[in-house]
């Protein structure tokens, strides 16, 4: 059953858009933790080692080549999310740890993301889905039509005319594509308003805290009725007397910087050198069209020279090596806490 509108209406959420994507960004953590947890635990080679996560990442992959032929494709992976847990040391501290049997098939991942000719990447302190909002904003604004695949729902803020967002609510073979009009048709907000939506009610998954007492509904009418989450605090006046008064106590709470807000907002200017095998570094004094420092060492521009030429085949191609040459990447990409 696909999420329904405002109006109670199911919205139909068919993959279209994604078919017009010639840039898919992968949230390889986020695939690998749906894909263990989709299949039976008990699929297994003849000698014992479980592969069901690896089996269900393999098949996404798969149906990423067979269905939509990208010409380019990055899996990024998490490290350590040093500059999350400078801002707030609680940062997911009530995720449970990696279970043992997805634990083990770790580090068999990236090489099957190679095998397929895809791109490993990460950012040494960022999480995969910094690394996705990072590329995407420069593939947006290089008129790669993208689509990011993940069920993170903080990526809805990165929807935009040339960006969508492919999610897998049931395991790993039901996609559901949002555009800005689906996002907006299912909250009634437009993507740019996520962060504040999303820094007003707090994300229990992350142990993030948001005003208690809102939640997805009540922040969703707030930001719909007054725009952004400055303009609710500053009507919490306007608000029933128990609101008004979780509003006023935790207004601090929901703008300062070391809680909510700045965890709302994905990063998109990554500023250190990305750890992979197959990416080509842009010049260090390139600038992004905004005029911030284009920090991100991958060039989406790169990327796109290794694809085949119109009428060619479509088979995705890896991401440009720097000339040729392989840089050493790590044998084993870091698993994210649950």
């Amino acid at each position: 059953m696909s999420p329904k509108d405002l109006s109670g209406a199911e919205l139909d959420l068919d993959d279209a858009p994604a078919r017009a994507g010639e840039l898919y960004l992968v949230d390889g953590n986020n695939l690998a933790y749906r894909a263990f947890y989709a299949l039976p635990e008990d699929i297994a080679t003849s000698e014992g080692f479980h592969t069901g996560a690896l089996y269900g990442f393999t098949s996404m992959l798969l149906k990423l080549l067979s269905d939509y032929k990208p010409r380019g494709v990055a899996v990024a992976w998490d490290t350590r999310p040093v500059h999350r847990e400078k801002i707030l040391e609680a940062y997911k501290g009530t995720r449970k740890p990696t279970p043992d049997l997805l634990r083990e098939q770790f580090p068999h991942f990236r090489p099957l993301v190679e095998a397929f000719g895809y791109t490993n990447i990460e950012f040494e302190g960022w999480e995969a889905d910094d690394v996705i909002a990072t590329l995407a904003t420069r593939a947006e604004q290089a008129g790669v039509q993208t689509c990011i695949v993940s069920t993170d729902r903080d990526a809805f803020q990165l929807v935009s005319e040339r960006v969508c967002l492919m999610m897998t609510p049931r395991g790993i073979s039901e996609v559901q594509v949002y555009t800005p009009e689906r996002v907006t048709a299912r909250y009634g907000i437009t993507p740019a308003q996520i962060p504040d939506f999303i820094g007003l009610k707090g994300d229990t998954s992350d142990n993030i805290p948001g005003v208690p007492g809102i939640g997805e509904k009540t922040a969703g009418e707030l930001i719909i009725r007054y725009g952004s989450l400055e303009d609710v605090l500053a009507h919490a006046s306007e608000q029933t007397p128990a609101r008004r008064k979780k509003l006023e106590e935790f207004a601090q709470q929901a703008r300062d910087r070391s809680c909510s807000r700045p965890f709302a907002a994905t990063s998109r200017s990554i500023s250190t050198r990305p750890r992979s095998s197959r990416l080509r570094p842009t010049a260090p004094s390139s600038r992004s069209s905004s005029g911030a420092t284009s920090s991100v060492r991958c060039s989406v521009a790169s990327i796109r020279s290794t694809w085949p030429c119109r009428g060619a085949s479509r088979r995705p191609r890896a991401a440009s090596p720097c000339a040729g040459a392989r840089a050493s990447c790590h044998s084993q990409p870091r698993e994210r806490s649950q």
